[in-house]
């Protein structure tokens, strides 16, 4: 294999943040992780319980050089909503019919997930889950499912503006109908918002863009080894959530390096998860996908590449965290 090309990564310049965090009130069921929201139904207003503005939370600008807009096909009848851009591409499942992917969301992001929430109804499918507000960020965290034939949308939104970084994004992972368990039913009713939040301080001046040699510092757990930017690829808009259920992150990036080396570069960054297995491939139409999982019991992170026979190829790293307990 020849060697990726040593090229400096590109960083995408982050402007400075145009409004402040305003106090907004939170919806809890017990727990500070988003994934602990309450319950609801897609058809009831998923936004009524964390009432909050693209004003409160402070839009801001990004670059957003070859990121695809609203309207554009995620796959499974699903589009990116208003207010969001998706990050790279969707990246298909090597087995199956399913898809990752991971969006920017400059706007609102509470309308965002109102947004994919409404797509996801349409489809027949209905939600576990809902918005929290804690302190110092927004999250929203949903598993929708169709109880006929087992299709399934995993949704996580973050916004958190910090000292150490900004994170934006909502993160998707969608499984066809007949991958997932049918039958069963949502809980139709929730509780409300009490208690008010108290807004935390904004840093001054523009919010520095990731660092390549540490992308996912505002994401990751502090005792957690620093990831970064592998040779021959360069980072796309910012790193977000991960596509699952449990607390992670994710990134994207252009791959602008031989395909298979940055895939593999990326595998053997996470060794410290376990034992890196030999990157997968599979042709489909125009196009290669590749994949890599690490890490079995624990900690477990995903690569995975389209390249296609012409154009751009992207990757994108997800890295999802063990339960605890």
């Amino acid at each position: 294999m020849a060697a990726a090309p040593d090229r400096r990564p590109r960083r995408r310049r982050l402007v400075a943040l145009l409004a402040v965090l305003a106090l907004v009130a939170g919806a809890c069921s017990g727990g500070d992780d988003p994934g602990d929201a309450v319950d609801e139904s897609t058809d009831a207003a998923l936004t009524e319980r964390t009432p909050v503005t693209a004003a409160d939370l402070g839009p801001f600008q990004v670059s957003t050089d070859g990121l695809a807009g609203p309207g554009t096909p995620l796959g499974g009848g699903l589009e990116v909503p208003e207010g969001a851009l998706l990050e790279g591409v969707p990246f298909p499942d090597l087995v199956g019919d399913g898809f990752r992917a991971l969006l920017l969301v400059p706007g609102d992001p509470v309308a965002v997930f109102a947004a994919v929430a409404e797509q996801a109804g349409a489809a027949g499918m209905v939600a576990e889950g809902g918005c929290l507000n804690v302190f110092d960020q927004l999250g929203c965290s949903a598993q929708f499912r169709d109880p006929a034939d087992g299709e399934s949308l995993t949704v996580r939104v973050s916004r958190r503006i910090g000292f150490s970084g900004v994170v934006s994004g909502m993160a998707l992972r969608y499984l066809p109908p007949g991958s997932g368990e049918t039958g069963g039913s949502v809980p139709d009713s929730a509780p409300r918002p009490t208690d008010p939040v108290t807004p935390f301080p904004l840093p001054e001046g523009p919010v520095a863009p990731p660092d390549d040699a540490d992308v996912v510092l505002a994401l990751r757990d502090p005792a957690a080894p620093a990831r970064s930017v592998e040779v021959g690829s360069t980072l796309v808009g910012v790193p977000g959530p991960c596509p699952c259920l449990g607390t992670g992150w994710s990134f994207v990036v252009e791959v602008d390096g031989v395909a298979r080396d940055v895939v593999a570069a990326y595998a053997r960054q996470l060794a410290d998860l376990g034992e890196v297995p030999d990157v997968e491939d599979q042709l489909r139409d125009d196009l290669t996908l590749l994949g890599v999982r690490v890490g079995e019991d624990g900690d477990v992170a995903e690569v995975r590449a389209v390249v296609p026979d012409s154009g751009t190829a992207y990757a994108i790293v997800t890295f999802e965290a063990a339960e605890e307990g």
